[in-house]
């Protein structure tokens, strides 16, 4: 797999530390985004004649102003919710240094995350079983010695998160399915997510009933499940559950933050624009918020830094 690819897919989470290192840029990120946004709308307001004088006397449209203004308060109303959840991560791990009691403070994040939760859902391109119980579902938890996060249930190649705060995780999800490749000894490229239902829940449903059809069929012809399957046994189960203990507490911090979830699809133009003839592209089901966020603060930190530029070395144009 390429670089790009392992840069805009899903997250390759290995350990515990790298989750928790992750949901704090996460965090980071939707913080300078919003701070970003409003310094942006901020320069634009106080030197709006500047920049409408620019406007008027050179070839771009004064509608321009305007179209930033949207800009950065669109940007910031997408990001307010990130930014607000990534503060309170800040004072939670602030709390965390200055009291020495880990669990108070987890206790505390359970407290504010109280309230409806949902679940999150991927699917995945071999069967999980248990060898104990083969062909039926069966559950994990993920809890630690403060609380529970939530139970992971895991039915053929439909693994869910059913949330013990907000809505669930689907990087926690990714992380889960790493971690049953690490527990088996096989190849991490070999179990992989493939449909993702909060970023397309039509081709989640046509895949899973899909694989549930050949599921049926293999026990008509005689038992054996005609789709290639994964087997986990009770040990290894105690594993995952162990395992999956150690990022209860980045999992709490992360239902802090929104989960906005996309569908990515980059190209290559061979031709360039304005003929565009022939392209090449590859598209992915879902992107990592880190690199999809990560780059929307690289675009609005530009455009901050060429306001900078325009209010402290303004351009000369020609008068009236």
């Amino acid at each position: 797999m390429d670089a790009g690819r392992r840069l805009i897919r899903e997250p390759d989470v290995s350990d515990p530390d790298h989750y928790r290192r992750r949901v704090a840029e996460l965090a980071a990120i939707y913080v300078a985004i919003f701070g970003l946004s409003a310094a942006g709308i901020a320069l634009l307001l106080v030197n709006g004649r500047l920049f409408v004088t620019l406007s008027q006397r050179s070839n771009v449209e004064t509608l321009t102003v305007a179209f930033l203004l949207l800009f950065f308060g669109y940007i910031a109303f997408i990001s307010a919710r990130g930014a607000w959840g990534g503060l309170r991560i800040g004072a939670f791990r602030l709390a965390a240094r200055l009291v020495h009691d880990p669990k108070r403070i987890e206790q505390r994040k359970i407290a504010a995350l109280a309230g409806p939760s949902q679940r999150q859902a991927v699917a995945v391109n071999l069967l999980i079983e248990r060898a104990d119980r083969p062909g039926e579902p069966f559950e994990l938890r993920v809890a630690d010695d403060v609380g529970c996060v939530g139970t992971i249930r895991i039915d053929g190649a439909r693994i869910e998160h059913h949330a013990g705060h907000r809505k669930g995780s689907n990087d926690l999800l990714a992380y889960f399915v790493r971690q049953i490749s690490s527990v088996l000894g096989s190849d991490p490229e070999e179990l992989e997510v493939v449909h993702w239902k909060s970023v397309d829940d039509e081709g989640w449903y046509q895949y899973v009933a899909g694989v549930e059809s050949m599921r049926m069929l293999g026990r008509r012809l005689g038992g054996e499940a005609l789709w290639p399957r994964l087997t986990l046994s009770q040990a290894q189960c105690d594993e995952l559950e162990r395992r999956m203990a150690r990022v209860c507490r980045a999992a709490r911090e992360e239902a802090f933050l929104p989960q906005l979830e996309y569908e990515g699809e980059h190209k290559i133009p061979i031709i360039p624009e304005p003929l565009g003839i022939i392209s090449l592209g590859r598209r992915e089901r879902r992107v990592d918020p880190l690199s999809s966020m990560g780059v929307a603060l690289v675009i609005v930190a530009v455009v901050v830094a060429l306001i900078v530029w325009f209010i402290v070395r303004p351009p000369w144009v020609p008068g009236r």
